[in-house]
């Protein structure tokens, strides 16, 4: 089965020019090369290839499709050993290339792609086959789109992934389904006036990329919308320790020009200092005590005046305008009330950005259009609006089980969610009229009535 060669080796062998057996006789292939490693002395060519798909096949690999290739191609030159005459021309069998055709179009019905005959053609190096190539890859995308998803999508599906699944094939007029119908209402929206704290909610409520902005809870104007790290940036830099630190500065240096004003001398200061003045004199001069003669000597005055404590002082330490002098030596019960009062404060979006013109769909919006622009745009959720006003937002979930409720599983027509609604009112909405309108329309047709019966009254009188 080939198992010493490599992937190279093993591709570059099937798709040989050469047949490598005539009749389903092995033993008259001269085996060169490469190509020895597919001889057996047992068995012929048919049975070592079939093993060889039996063994890859669950790999998906692309040799394994060669070798599906090359046995056909093996085996239109066992049936039709002198080739195909057409017209007294003799078409001779080439194994290799159906071994390509094989590797091409079954490569393209596993991904549902026809780019794989792009890169055969870049493999092989020359095109002289490009036109079974191109119709066997187109067939075979035909057939595999419509049995099963592709193996991309089937990775996708297996690992429950987000995905947008494709419509199905014609009656596009029969899914009567819009964005109104399978939109989610209850949207989670920041104003422009709000709070710090409505912020932290919206936060920790919900889990979105993107949150929408609006002029306000009454008006409900879209006027963009933010990332979610913008906001957590925001909220952090709110309640930040650095922002902290500048409060206890801005609080520490207030009060020390409070303290400087309380602590300044003033002239009525001085005049009580020079009141608070004492002398002390000896009146005995009899005395006959031995400090009598110290008593004697001339009296001093000592003076005895308030000082201010020196700003050294322990009870009076200050905290300096420096960054890295500040102290932060606030308890967990001050810090929760200076948080707390930094939520109320009303939020700052100069220094965020603001997307000013996100996706919007109008509530009219029909499926088939809305599963374009999703798939074109690569879209994951879009804004839908009613004259500028959010009403909504559709992402890929809702338009996935809105697909899916429409497109054929197993051969049965599934019918559309909230068809039922639209099959009880007129047939095309393109012909239903508006509120006003019809109240335009029956007074149009009220008033004959009214005329005709007046003039009646007139003549009847």
């Amino acid at each position: 089965m080939a198992g010493k060669l490599t992937q190279k080796e093993s591709l570059v062998t099937l798709l040989d020019n050469r047949t490598w057996a005539k009749h389903g006789i092995a033993e008259e292939f001269d085996y060169i090369g490469h190509s020895q490693a597919w001889q057996h002395p047992q068995v012929n060519v048919f049975v070592t290839l079939v093993l060889f798909i039996v063994m890859k096949v669950k790999f998906i690999d692309f040799c394994c499709w060669a070798a599906f290739g090359r046995l056909v191609g093996e085996s239109m030159a066992a049936w039709f050993p002198d080739g195909i005459h057409s017209d007294g021309t003799v078409y001779s069998i080439v194994p290799g290339g159906y071994a390509v055709v094989g590797a091409a179009a079954l490569s393209g019905a596993v991904t549902h792609t026809v780019s794989t005959a792009v890169i055969v053609f870049e493999l092989t190096g020359q095109i002289s086959h490009i036109l079974p190539v191109m119709i066997a890859v187109i067939l075979a995308n035909a057939v595999a789109q419509s049995l099963q998803p592709s193996l991309y999508d089937s990775i996708i599906r297996i690992k429950k992934l987000p995905y947008l699944p494709e419509l199905g094939w014609g009656h596009h007029e029969k899914y009567n389904i819009r964005v109104e119908d399978i939109m989610v209402r209850d949207v989670r929206y920041i104003t422009l006036n709000c709070c710090y704290r409505d912020l932290q909610n919206v936060l920790m409520v919900g889990h979105l990329k993107t949150l929408a902005l609006v002029e306000s809870a009454e008006s409900m104007i879209l006027l963009g919308s933010i990332e979610r790290a913008q906001l957590q940036a925001l909220l952090s830099r709110q309640l930040s320790r650095a922002r902290r630190l500048e409060y206890i500065r801005d609080r520490s240096v207030s009060e020390k020009k409070n303290l400087s004003v309380l602590t300044v001398p003033s002239k009525n200061d001085e005049n009580q200092r020079a009141s608070q003045e004492v002398r002390f004199q000896n009146n005995n001069n009899n005395a006959e005590s031995p400090t009598a003669p110290e008593l004697r000597r001339p009296s001093k005055r000592v003076r005895i005046s308030v000082v201010e404590p020196p700003p050294s002082s322990p009870s009076f330490k200050s905290v300096d305008g420096d960054d890295g002098d500040v102290e932060d030596d606030m308890t967990i019960r001050e810090i929760a009330e200076w948080e707390e009062m930094q939520l109320d404060e009303q939020v700052n979006f100069d220094d965020c950005k603001i997307d000013p013109a996100p996706f919007q769909l109008v509530e009219r919006t029909s499926l088939h259009k809305t599963h374009t622009i999703f798939s074109l745009l690569g879209l994951d959720h879009a804004y839908v609006t009613s004259i500028g006003r959010l009403i909504g937002m559709v992402s890929l979930k809702e338009l996935r089980k809105a697909i899916e409720g429409s497109v054929k599983a197993k051969g049965v027509k599934l019918r559309p969610p909230l068809a039922s609604f639209r099959d009880s009112g007129t047939s095309s909405s393109e012909n239903e009229a508006t509120e006003l309108r019809k109240l335009w329309d029956h007074h149009n047709t009220s008033l004959p009535r009214d005329l005709n019966r007046l003039e009646s009254d007139e003549n009847s009188q």
